[in-house]
């Protein structure tokens, strides 16, 4: 009797042990995190965050899953995600939405104790809602082979730029010199037309006497703008169609191309067909470039906090970015950070030419980024590509150029005066 109470006991706490290791083992898997990283894609910029993350899931054993969204779909998507009460863990974004403002986390550690620039921080309320990724400028690029072919010498430092007239007739005869099919193309972007007014001497749109207003340097830019779409010059069907400037210079058919730095370790890899370079901005009155880039943001409410904030100050951690912003083509937004772009000759002298153009550039460029980009985050309504919008209606004989100013003004007016 007493031997079956002793093996009553053994078996009963050996089955009470095997649940309780169950138990533990379903807790285990349960528990594990998982931080669900937003980000814009391509096989750069969002290849190297991908290559980011599984570096840091590798050395926590923290998964990281980077969840690709479309550019002009992330906006809309986190927005509809935060209002559902379900954001995700951090983004990478370019644009933001009102609605995510006391959703998103104060990051001033990170940026304090990483050293990233601290004025291209999105401030509000006394708190830093987004810390700078990367930092891109607006640049040239030209099929150098084309130039060569048509005995066209192009800028070879900040002392010998081009007018826009000059660039113009450049293109002009590099066109009726070789096979070129356009002149040039520039992507349908708010941002590249921006620069081109800001290289027209343009302040902008911005606020004066409660409401939004702009200068005449401005409709002289936008004048010059609808010459150069003359499917002579320029495609037309890239600004009034949406065709892809990209692949078109990339097809060898077109002489230069105004986009910008994130374009260099695309180029560097795939054009093979002939040689790519990039060259000084043509400006009118001022030289200038336009600053953009992305940022990072966490979400409160993602359920993972605490395990967010450490990658992203692994990240952001000097080696790790310095990586980080090799693989990804980025100029450095970590103090001192010393970037490896593993490029050749073309692309090592078109990184050198991007920070000469920064340099030089109108101080009107990084006042309206840090201004418009606030204005997204901290205003009840939104503003965003109506300059870009209405561009495409008078490029279409939808509207006339005062037309496109008077709504840009009364939309920027109704959006962010108070």
């Amino acid at each position: 009797m007493r031997k079956w109470k002793v093996s009553l006991l053994v078996v009963v706490s050996f089955v009470l042990l095997f649940m309780t290791a169950c138990s533990n083992s379903e807790k285990s898997s349960s528990d594990k995190k998982k931080l669900q990283f937003f980000v814009s894609g391509d096989n750069v910029e969002g290849a190297a965050l991908a290559t980011m993350s599984k570096k840091y899931t590798e050395e926590t054993g923290v998964e990281i899953e980077v969840v690709d969204v479309p550019f002009s779909d992330m906006a809309t998507r986190i927005t509809n995600m935060v209002q559902a009460g379900n954001p995700p863990a951090l983004a990478r974004t370019a644009e933001f939405n009102p609605i995510w403002s006391d959703s998103l986390a104060d990051l001033s550690s990170t940026m304090k104790d990483k050293n990233v620039r601290e004025d291209l921080a999105i401030k509000d309320d006394g708190k830093i809602k987004a810390i700078p990724i990367d930092f891109t400028a607006v640049g040239l690029f030209i099929n150098k082979d084309l130039f060569d072919k048509a005995g066209v010498k192009n800028p070879t430092s900040g002392d010998d730029v081009w007018t826009w007239d000059e660039f113009v007739s450049a293109l002009k005869t590099v066109t009726k010199k070789t096979d070129a099919k356009y002149g040039m193309v520039m992507d349908q972007s708010e941002h590249r037309l921006s620069t081109l007014l800001y290289q027209f001497g343009s302040k902008g749109f911005y606020e004066e006497n409660g409401k939004y207003t702009t200068n005449p340097e401005t409709k002289k830019g936008l004048e010059y703008f609808v010459k150069l779409n003359d499917d002579k010059i320029m495609p037309k069907a890239v600004w009034a169609a949406g065709e892809d400037p990209s692949s078109m210079f990339k097809s060898g058919q077109v002489a230069a191309y105004y986009s910008g730095v994130w374009q260099v370790k695309d180029f560097e890899k795939n054009i093979k067909n002939f040689e790519w370079a990039s060259v000084q901005m043509p400006y009118e009155t001022v030289r200038s470039t336009n600053f953009g880039g992305n940022y990072m943001v966490k979400f409160e409410g993602s359920g993972v906090e605490k395990e967010t904030q450490k990658f992203i100050d692994w990240l952001y951690t000097k080696e790790n970015y310095e990586e980080l912003a090799g693989l990804g083509g980025y100029l450095p937004v970590v103090e001192g950070a010393e970037v490896d772009y593993g490029v050749g000759e073309a692309g090592t002298h078109a990184y050198e030419v991007y920070n000469e153009e920064i340099s030089s550039t109108a101080k009107v460029a990084a006042k309206s980024k840090s201004e418009r980009d606030t204005m997204q985050l901290t205003s009840e309504k939104i503003a965003n590509n109506v300059l870009r919008d209405n561009m495409i209606k008078t490029l279409n004989g939808e509207q006339s150029i005062d037309d496109t100013i008077k709504t840009v003004e009364q939309k920027y007016t109704d959006a962010y005066v108070k």
